[in-house]
């Protein structure tokens, strides 16, 4: 257990929802990178610093506000499946991976899975930090996924 404390360990979020338009509508909301702050509201500031702007080696900046926490985060593409799988890296003071996952569902519907899976700094104080934020950053991104479901319907819609 003080191992434990001393290295960190990963906290593991994961939200769900069903997105009313096609994968490729849901693909576009979830790596258009300038604008993913307009479902993601905890972020902003997007910018991608590399000259690759599709598949596995984008990298982008974000400035991340959760709570009184604030940082610039940078975060590389890992995995890319267009319409299908997306992962990233997180590289800022927080390290992690985030997967976003695209099912086709009913109707024209998509199934989204985000999983993220997070990593603290500052040892056994930044795992007891992350580990009380976590109810907070769960509410923060299922909150997302609400506007990510309002976004996909207006666009779907248009």
């Amino acid at each position: 257990m003080l191992d434990l404390l001393r290295k960190g360990w990963p906290v593991t979020l994961e939200m769900t929802g069903t997105l009313p338009a096609p994968p490729a509508v849901a693909w576009e909301l979830i790596t258009d990178w300038e604008h993913l702050g307009e479902w993601m509201l905890e972020a902003s500031d997007f910018c991608v610093t590399s000259e690759q702007r599709e598949g596995v080696g984008v990298e982008a900046e974000a400035t991340i506000a959760i709570g009184a926490f604030r940082s610039r985060d940078r975060v590389r593409v890992s995995r890319w499946e267009k319409e299908r799988c997306v992962a990233i890296e997180h590289l800022g003071w927080v390290r992690g991976l985030g997967e976003m996952f695209l099912t086709p569902a009913d109707e024209g519907a998509t199934f989204l899975l985000w999983r993220e899976k997070l990593w603290p700094p500052l040892g056994g104080i930044g795992a007891v930090g992350l580990a009380l934020m976590k109810p907070v950053m769960h509410g923060i991104f299922r909150r997302d996924v609400r506007v990510l479901i309002a976004l996909a319907r207006a666009r779907s819609a248009a």
